[in-house]
């Protein structure tokens, strides 16, 4: 052992130092309780630690020593407090061998040496431990608290906010915009719109069209003295000439909580069996293709032109005369027959007073009132292929369109107007054209609708005397009249299709004129209601 008071290295059970004469019992005795007094402290920490967290991973947390009963040294252990022991001198055992750091022999002797035990740094006491056990579980708590506050905004943002929404064109659900609502619209391939126009048509009649350059969207605002109310939207790309429609309802600011502040319009991914067409149904004219992703826009359309024009309507002109206004037609017919129809629609926007007016005294311009348009599904939207404003007549007082049906089976718009062309006037050189008319039909071919054949017949005057002269002509060029009736006989009335009449003196029953299959505007106003059906349009 050492001497507490010198440091010197004594032997075995001395009782006084040989070096200083420091009695060497007082020591023992002191240090020996110490140690057996530090000794029990292990037990006590488990047990207040055991009572604050009563888990396993708590009583797992004293090391291997104290759980194999071994002794903690004071070294090791809290400190001892500085006053005697109780215990007589003779009970100390001397097995206790705390480790106390070494004394240099050549340190300085104290003049008045007095018999101190010497205080070895200890672990902390329990209270210390179960701060220590708290600061985890504590930042356990806060962790939770942070992450549910994190779900709780991310709910709010997805749930309750109205900014950076996602609509999808020819949906059923108007979106809500106001004044500064923004709208960003993309393609089918999810790229931004850089050059489109916009079309917005209301249940009020209201009707505007505005051309957007550049990706960063337009605001509702825009549109010249917008108010309150449905309307449907149209983007059409420039580039692509792609249309898509959704229907919108502009609220005033008092409501603006109520809109959305950011919404990117996008194409619905449809499924991959809706758009496709089997080579059988192409090649053996087996049964229709799934027109379901067609269908859904056309939907779009025919949305768009009911909130612009209204449903069909049939008004009586002058007496037993009718006449079709709004959303006249819209039918599906498969022009190329392959498997999957397009959608033909002709529109009127007249209100009843100026259709009546109209027929009293602009027959022509009633006649131009007419918008026709062949529309193909194409990216989720709409193309149109074909379009004229211009419906035949005859002098019995009858508007209507007639569709022919070529000898392949395709189905054909034939378009009969009453001015001669360009070239044949070039080609008459100067000669009167005193009556006659001008028929071109056309059909599609691939994504476009092109002319298929052109014939004109003229009576002129002659170069000399009374009387007229005929005069035939196809594409540009002077036909025998041989040729003409051969191009009479295979794109004619004889191969009809159907006939839409708009304006007519029968609104009962299928009949016909002249051999000719007749559908009257209260048929054609059925045909429409059927076929906004069959888009999903009840």
């Amino acid at each position: 052992m050492f001497c507490p008071n010198c440091g010197f290295e004594l032997d075995g059970d001395l009782r006084y130092c040989t070096e200083c004469g420091h009695a060497l019992e007082d020591a023992k005795a002191v240090l020996n309780s110490a140690g057996n007094e530090v000794a029990e402290e292990p037990s006590v920490i488990n047990e207040a630690a055991e009572e604050i967290f009563a888990s396993d991973e708590t009583e797992k947390e004293p090391s291997a020593g104290a759980e194999a009963g071994e002794e903690k040294s004071p070294v090791e252990s809290e400190p001892v407090a500085d006053e005697e022991d109780d215990r007589p001198k003779d009970d100390v055992s001397s097995d206790a061998t705390p480790s106390i750091q070494a004394v240099r022999a050549d340190r300085p002797k104290p003049s008045n040496p007095v018999a101190k035990p010497v205080a070895a740094p200890a672990p902390a006491p329990a209270a210390n431990v179960s701060a220590q056990k708290k600061e985890p579980k504590a930042l356990y708590i806060v962790g939770i608290v942070v992450g549910l506050a994190v779900i709780a905004i991310f709910s709010y943002l997805l749930f309750f906010s109205k900014s950076g929404d996602v609509a999808h064109y020819g949906q059923d659900k108007a979106i809500v915009v106001a004044q500064e609502s923004k709208i960003t619209p993309t393609d089918a391939k999810g790229e931004k719109i850089k050059k489109y126009s916009v079309t917005l048509n209301g249940d009020n009649g209201y009707s505007t069209n505005a051309e957007v350059k550049g990706d960063e969207g337009f605001t509702v605002s825009q549109f010249p003295d917008i108010k309150p109310g449905k309307y449907t939207l149209t983007v059409r790309d420039s580039k692509s000439k792609v249309e898509w429609g959704i229907p919108v309802k502009v609220v005033d600011n008092s409501k603006s909580t109520d809109a959305v502040k950011e919404v990117s319009l996008e194409v619905p991914k449809a499924n991959e069996a809706d758009t496709k067409t089997g080579e059988g149904d192409k090649k053996d004219g087996g049964a229709a293709a799934d027109n379901t992703a067609a269908y859904a826009a056309y939907k779009q359309k025919c949305q768009e032109y009911l909130a612009c024009y209204g449903e069909p309507r049939i008004v009586e002109a002058t007496d037993s005369v009718y006449a079709m206004r709004g959303l006249c037609l819209a039918d599906l017919v498969d022009f190329d027959q392959d498997g999957q129809p397009e959608l033909l629609t002709v529109v009127n926007g007249m209100s009843d007073d100026e259709l009546k007016s109209a027929w009293n005294g602009d027959i022509e311009g009633l006649q131009k009132s007419y918008t026709v348009e062949v529309w193909s599904a194409a990216d989720g939207g709409v193309k149109r292929l074909y379009s004229q404003n211009w419906l035949d007549n005859s002098n019995g007082g009858t508007m209507f369109l007639p569709l022919i049906k070529a000898d392949d089976g395709s189905i054909l718009v034939s378009q009969r107007t009453y001015e001669i062309s360009n070239a044949i006037a070039a080609l008459l050189a100067g000669r009167q054209a005193l009556a006659g008319d001008n028929t071109s039909v056309y059909g599609k071919k691939g994504d476009v609708f092109s002319l298929v054949s052109n014939y004109e017949s003229w009576g002129v005057a002659p170069s000399e005397g009374n009387g007229y002269e005929g005069y035939y002509a196809s594409e540009g060029k002077e036909i025998s009249g041989t040729d003409y009736n051969a191009l009479y006989q295979q794109f004619g009335y004889g191969h009809n299709y159907r006939t839409y009449y708009f304006l007519d003196f029968s609104t009962s029953d299928y009949g016909s004129i002249s051999g000719e299959s007749h559908v009257d505007p209260k048929q054609v106003a059925e045909v429409t209601k059927d076929t906004l059906k069959k888009v999903g349009i009840e």
